[in-house]
């Protein structure tokens, strides 16, 4: 995570005014006390369900110092269907160690879908395994009414399905995120081993929308 967000760093074209960072979305893969997503389905993991807890909420602390270290950070959720209720946990433990921190605003939204406003860009966050993309249009003009005729640029951010894609719907442009994860035994079985990891930047314009996209595709031994 360190070494492809750094990777991102050295590409930037100049100074952000704001890092929005969605954290959540299947971080810790599994929910609760057992090696199992929140519907209860068996998961491979690397370690107990307390030490995958206690060291993914240090690692997005981390992660949160180190952009930090580039612009103010904006957190919002994207819980995900793995770990609803640790996503949840995630959030409140950022809002809590963050809570004196000028430079970190983390939103207390619990919504499946997060909406925030940059210049002239209405964006909204969510997973991806709930509600149709088709859909989100509809949804973002009747939850955020007077925030969808005071812009122009209407997008939504996605995670769940590990890989990128790009399209418009609905009156929205939908950026279906990469993932960092590996290949799991499931993933492996079903033969979803295509995808190239890495972890994906948007620069938003305040006038002109998504300008740019940047990646970084994870190396062999690195992360």
């Amino acid at each position: 995570l360190r070494v492809t967000t750094e990777d991102l760093f050295s590409r930037l074209p100049g100074q952000p005014d704001e890092i929005i960072l969605a954290v959540g979305s299947d971080w810790f893969h599994i929910d609760g006390d057992q090696h199992a997503t929140t519907k209860g389905t068996p998961q491979d993991t690397d370690g107990s369900p307390a030490e995958i807890m206690v060291t993914g909420c240090e690692l997005a602390r981390d992660h949160i110092n180190l952009l930090r270290q580039v612009a103010p950070v904006k957190v919002v959720l994207m819980a995900g269907n793995h770990d609803r209720s640790n996503a949840l946990g995630l959030l409140l433990f950022l809002a809590a160690w963050f809570k004196d921190a000028v430079d970190v605003d983390v939103v207390h939204n619990f919504q499946p879908r997060v909406y925030l406003t940059y210049g002239t860009t209405l964006m909204g966050f969510h997973h991806g395994d709930q509600t149709p993309i088709a859909k989100l249009g509809t949804c973002m003009a009747t939850e955020c009414r007077e925030e969808w005729g005071a812009t122009r640029h209407h997008i939504f951010f996605g995670g769940h399905l590990h890989h990128e894609h790009v399209q418009e719907i609905g009156g929205i442009k939908h950026y279906q995120m990469p993932s960092l994860a590996g290949t799991d035994r499931y993933h492996s079985r079903k033969g979803y081993v295509d995808s190239i990891p890495g972890l994906a930047a948007y620069l938003v314009d305040k006038k002109r929308g998504v300008t740019a996209t940047l990646f970084s595709p994870v190396m062999k031994g690195l992360s």
